[in-house]
């Protein structure tokens, strides 16, 4: 089966092709149609307010740009630490008319006087923190700069936004904050830990954490490496036949987040003041390597003859299965399709705090035995030494 569009492009005199996909494109990936998403909420949430959105060069936080500039903000501030991410978004709102209401800052969260001062000059009402460190065996062996960006960067944001007094914080989180094997998924959780408690400490800033899975298409994805290595003439690198990973696509997952956002806070009191967490619902569990083999066919090649697909074993932290929410976890139906809610277990803020000082100092020291111990404290699902994820006792891979 041939896909019918060009589904390899090739731009200048480098090896690799660009890899440039539209929203229609990557939806077919999906097994499932995508969502329409009432959005007359979340205009009212923005319109004519002050937003500021933390990672707005990464996928998320540019598609979060994209989307948030169309519901005519009164200010839009975008803030990355990454000059070319910044640069690439900066132009792209600026080219499409945005320029008026545009504010764009190169700022290191885990800066805390750089960080401060740009929340006094923007005075955001809307903090949207997309910023973190998401690659999991990067993480995994660079645990300090993970912890410092996902876990003392946000608290960073959060401490900034309460001073400014901002109404609304939204963090982005992961499904790998749940029951977290990789590091990268502990420091996620510890941040939703830290959200939590000052939603419940406090009255003035409301905070939502909206928690989903793997993006389609989003960088250091599978779909432009299996795309990548498909137009190099393979061979087609999956981890293992049975992994499976929850899938959506860029805008629909940022269409939920607003949604959830904007969802009223006197709706049958879900949205009070009580840390709980939306979860998005991404459908069923898509194989990666059913997902690599349709790619393949897209190309019109055949798996396996044309195309090679080589097992590689799981990498440290990875699982073979994610989870959007522990059994545990009530969900909460809310009324918009695709948006749950969860109660994960809090902590105090009063207990949180000296736990939370544990872990930066741990990442600041780059003490990585202390960090591993501090952060193990508070996520104790997490093991420190398992280091080679799942992989070790799982049986061989079948040849294919």
């Amino acid at each position: 089966m041939k896909f019918p569009f060009d589904f390899f492009r090739k731009r200048g005199g480098g090896r690799d092709p660009v890899l440039t996909f539209t929203d229609d494109e990557i939806a077919a990936l999906l097994p499932r149609a995508m969502r329409r998403v009432d959005q007359r909420a979340a205009r009212k949430l923005i319109s004519g307010k002050r937003v500021l959105i933390t990672g707005a060069g990464g996928t998320i936080g540019a598609e979060l740009a994209r989307q948030v500039a169309t519901y005519e903000p009164a200010l839009l501030s975008l803030v990355d630490n990454a000059e070319f991410n910044l640069y690439l978004i900066d132009r792209e709102m600026r080219e499409n008319g945005a320029g008026d209401f545009l504010h764009t800052s190169l700022t290191d969260v885990c800066r805390q006087a750089h960080l401060d001062e740009v929340f006094a000059r923007v005075r955001p009402e809307i903090v949207i923190h997309a910023a973190a460190f998401k690659h999991v065996p990067i993480v995994e062996e660079n645990r300090c700069a993970g912890a410092l960006t996902n876990v003392l960067g946000a608290k960073n944001v959060f401490d900034a936004a309460i001073a400014a007094k901002a109404e609304s914080v939204v963090f982005i989180s992961t499904d790998k904050a749940v029951n977290p094997t990789s590091f990268m998924g502990a420091t996620k959780r510890i941040a939703e830990l830290y959200a939590q408690a000052l939603d419940v400490a406090q009255n003035d800033t409301r905070f939502v954490t909206v928690r989903f899975g793997n993006v389609l298409g989003s960088t250091g994805s599978v779909v432009p490496l299996f795309a990548r290595q498909i137009a190099n003439g393979g061979p087609v690198t999956v981890t293992h036949p049975e992994i499976q990973r929850f899938f959506m696509t860029t805008r629909e997952a940022v269409q939920l987040v607003l949604q959830s956002a904007s969802l009223e806070r006197d709706s049958k009191s879900i949205l009070t003041h009580d840390g709980r967490i939306f979860v998005l619902d991404m459908g069923e569990p898509v194989r990666i390597l059913d997902l690599a083999k349709r790619m393949i066919e897209w190309k019109g090649l055949t798996p396996g003859q044309d195309i090679e697909i080589k097992f590689t074993s799981l990498r440290p932290g990875e699982k073979l299965f994610e989870e959007i929410f522990l059994d545990t976890d009530k969900l909460i139906k809310t009324g918009a399709d695709g948006v749950l809610l969860a109660s994960p277990a809090m902590i105090d803020l009063p207990l949180l705090n000296p736990r939370l000082v544990d872990v930066i100092n741990g990442a600041q020291d780059c003490d990585q035995d202390a960090l591993d111990e501090a952060v193990h404290y508070l996520v104790p699902e997490f093991s420190p030494s398992i280091g080679a994820g799942e992989g070790a006792d799982l049986p061989p891979f079948p040849k294919t």
